[in-house]
Order: structure tokens, then C-alpha cells, then sequence
């Protein structure tokens, strides 16, 4: 009996054993045709290599991301996003580039790194841009300059001049912005060899932005026969600096350098008009006024005779300026003409450059290459161009301009900063 159960079980076993085997799914993939896959696999790498592309591009389209303040206290650098949308919509309106159109997918940081860093990862991870464009402000991308180096994506025109961007070199992150260090020597030297300035008082924002292009003037000081009278301080959200115009009025200075975005420029201005002391001399840094609009934020009055700087002398010879016009004002309106939009324009023309350098290999290790072969490229309105491996910067060429009847007047030809020598050149 007890081998008769134990024969039943046996069999039991075998035929549960047996079930199973023949409902389980085989690991090996179905049987087929061996030269038809062969040939797929053949034609899949064929196509692989006729389409060399990264992330966000298709055969018709680019996306190209963009980061920076559209609303906040420095509102005003959203015109720089205007700049390059509207050559962006010029480039399209004329067919693109290798049968590409492009699509720029801007996010609003208020000027917040939080919201820099949110909109960063949103871009590269879910959006998936080929490329970030513009990304604004010194601590804005800081915040997100981890992220970017990790992930290898290209990251074009960013807005900022901070020297730690761009010296050393990092491999996928390209300047647009006229470099803090290079502009305030050049200021500096402006200042003393040009307007026999010797006593000089500083004003800047308290912040990575303003300390640059201050500590420069600090650091480079010693070289002239020049010195440093009163220091004052302010933040990009002020909008009360009478107390440090006070300051500056009784500094008995020779000229007052001003490091600042374009509102508290504006501010200082003011109120140094109101205690009667705009006869010292104005100079203020490209980002707070080296842009038209600070006649209407100022009064056309009292932003007479500030002193700035331009990476474009006249702009009516230069590429595409008709086009810039035409665009700018159907697409923002006029308020929108002016130094911010048309360094966003600038770029637009840099980037566009690249992607028709790179032709239809679209990887990202091919474009940044692209961009490293601008060898004083003037195909844009800035006055050059120039990436190499070596160098970021993209302009070290600069105009100093001033403030006459409500324009934005050349005063000097174009002077140049050697990144190896250290040299400053004037034509």
C-alpha cells in the first residue's frame, strides 16, 4: 500500500514538473528568419550612423532651452531672451538650418538659483533639450554648474562675466557675457590713463556679481598711481540708495565705478541728481548700463554723460541689423530694441553658426567641437568671436560708450584684452 502511494506521488510530481516546463516562456527569443535579422540589424546601425543625433533633435526640429529672469527684480535682462527669440523666429521664417527649424523653451527663475536649479534639471531631463542657451546671472549658475558639467550638455551664452566660468575652461559651458575681470581692467585703466582719475570710490552689489568686477578694481589698483577713497555697498532688490549716494558725493572722488544690474544703477543716479553731485563722473559696468532703456528708467536728463562699455560700436553696417529691427519690434515691440536683446541676438547668431558647422552630425561631443573652431569670427554684431579649448571667453573686445542726447555714444575705438599676455590694447 505504501508503495503504491508512494509510486502516485512520484507520478504526481512528474506530471506538475511537466505542466510547468510547458507553460513557462522560453528566455531565448522566438524563432526567425536568421539573414532577416541580420539585415535589420544591418539596416538599424545604417541608420545609426546616417542620424547622429543627442537628445532633443529630430529630423525636423531642435530644442534649445533657455533659463532666466522674466519676472522680478531684474525683469529687465528678460530682454536678452527677447533678443534671441526673435533670431530664432528670423532663422525659422527663412527655413532653418539643414531643414531644421528650432524651438526655444524658456523658464522664468525670477533671478532665484532654487528656480535656476529647478528649471535646469526640468530642461535636460524631461524637456530634453539638445542645448541650454543664456542661462543668467553669477549665482544663478553656480547653482546649477554641477548639474550642466554632469550631464554634458552644451551650455551656450551664459550670462554672466564671473571669471570662474571660464578660467579654467569647463569642456561644455561657453561665455557670452564680456568677462567682470577683463571689463574692470579695462575700465580701470580707462579711468586713470584717459580721464586722470586718481581718486576712485566704489559702488557695488553685495553679492558674487558685484564683488568680481570690485575685487578686480582692488586687486589691479596698486598698478596705478591711483587709489581707492570709499567703498559702498547695495543689493540688486534695493530701491532706496540715497544713503550710499551721500556717501559718494562726499567722497571727494575723481570717479565713481559702479558694478551693478540695471535698476540700482538707475537708483544711484537719481538720487545723486537730487543732492546735485552728477558732476563726477558715471562709469557703470555693460550690465547696468550699457543698455539704451536706462534713459527711460533714469530720466533721459540724468543719464546724460554716464559712462559704459559695448562689445558693438555702430551697430547700422553690422550682419543681419535690418533683420534685428524688423524682428525685435514685430515680435516685442519697440521698448524692446536696445543692448540686452541685441546680445541675445548676438548669441542667436553664434549658436545658429555652430549648428550649420555641425551639419547633420547633432552629438553633443561634434557641436562643442563646432564651437571651439570660432577663430575671430565677425560674422555676428559683436566684434568677435573666439572659442578654443583653451579660451571661453568668446569677446575680450570692448568700446567704451557715454550717454549724449538719449543715446549710447562710441568714445573710443575698439580696445582689446589679451587673455594670454594680459595685455590691453587700443586701436
Amino acid at each position: 500500500m505504501l508503495k503504491k502511494k508512494s509510486l502516485i506521488l512520484l507520478f504526481s510530481l512528474i506530471f506538475v514538473l511537466l505542466l510547468v516546463a510547458c507553460q513557462e516562456p522560453s528566455s531565448s527569443p522566438a524563432p526567425a528568419d536568421e539573414d532577416q535579422g541580420e539585415e535589420s540589424q544591418d539596416q538599424t546601425q545604417e541608420e545609426s550612423g546616417e542620424k547622429n543625433y543627442a537628445q532633443g533633435v529630430t529630423d525636423d526640429e531642435i530644442l534649445i532651452g533657455a533659463i532666466g529672469p522674466q519676472t522680478g527684480p531684474v525683469a529687465e535682462y528678460d530682454k536678452v531672451r527677447q533678443g534671441l527669440q526673435a533670431y530664432i523666429n528670423y532663422v525659422n521664417d527663412n527655413g532653418g538650418v539643414n531643414g531644421r527649424t528650432f524651438k526655444l523653451i524658456p523658464y522664468d527663475d525670477q533671478y532665484q538659483p532654487a528656480k535656476t536649479v529647478q528649471a535646469a534639471q526640468r530642461l535636460i531631463e524631461q524637456d530634453q533639450v539638445f542645448a541650454i542657451a543664456i542661462p543668467l546671472g553669477t549665482a544663478n549658475v553656480g547653482a546649477i554648474q554641477d548639474t550642466l558639467t554632469n550631464s554634458g550638455i552644451p551650455v551656450t551664452g551664459i550670462q554672466t562675466g564671473a571669471d570662474k566660468f571660464v578660467n579654467p575652461p569647463i569642456k561644455n559651458i561657453f561665455a557670452d557675457t564680456l568677462n567682470y575681470t577683463v571689463e574692470a581692467k579695462i575700465l580701470l585703466d580707462y579711468a586713470v590713463n584717459e580721464l586722470g582719475a586718481k581718486k576712485i570710490a566704489l559702488a557695488y552689489q553685495n553679492d558674487d556679481f558685484g564683488m568680481q568686477g570690485s575685487g578686480t578694481i582692488k586687486e589691479e589698483i596698486g598698478k596705478y598711481d591711483a587709489e581707492i577713497v570709499k567703498e559702498v555697498k547695495f543689493l540688486a532688490s534695493d530701491s532706496d540708495l540715497s544713503s550710499q549716494a551721500q556717501h559718494l558725493a562726499n567722497s571727494d572722488a575723481d570717479v565713481i565705478f559702479m558694478v551693478s544690474t540695471p535698476m540700482p544703477a538707475a537708483s544711484l543716479r537719481i538720487e545723486m541728481d537730487k543732492i546735485g553731485a552728477t558732476d563726477i563722473p558715471y562709469i557703470v559696468t555693460n550690465t547696468g548700463g550699457g543698455d539704451k532703456n536706462q534713459f527711460n528708467i533714469a530720466g533721459k536728463d540724468i543719464w546724460e554723460g554716464t559712462i559704459s562699455t559695448s562689445k558693438f560700436a555702430s551697430l547700422e553696417s553690422l550682419p543681419e541689423i535690418e533683420e534685428y529691427y524688423e524682428y525685435i519690434t514685430k515680435d516685442f515691440g519697440e521698448a524692446a530694441i536696445g543692448a540686452l536683446s541685441q546680445q541675445g541676438w548676438g548669441h542667436g547668431q553664434v549658436l545658429i553658426e555652430t549648428f550649420k558647422r555641425a551639419g547633420d552630425n547633432l552629438t553633443w561631443e561634434n557641436f562643442i567641437a563646432q564651437m571651439e573652431t570660432f577663430d575671430n569670427w565677425d560674422g555676428s554684431i559683436y566684434a568677435e568671436v573666439t572659442y578654443t579649448p583653451e579660451h571661453r571667453y568668446g569677446t575680450t573686445t570692448l568700446y567704451i560708450i557715454q550717454a549724449k542726447d538719449g543715446e549710447l555714444v562710441p568714445v573710443s575705438e575698439a580696445i582689446y584684452y589679451d587673455p594670454e599676455t594680459k595685455e590691453i590694447v587700443y586701436e
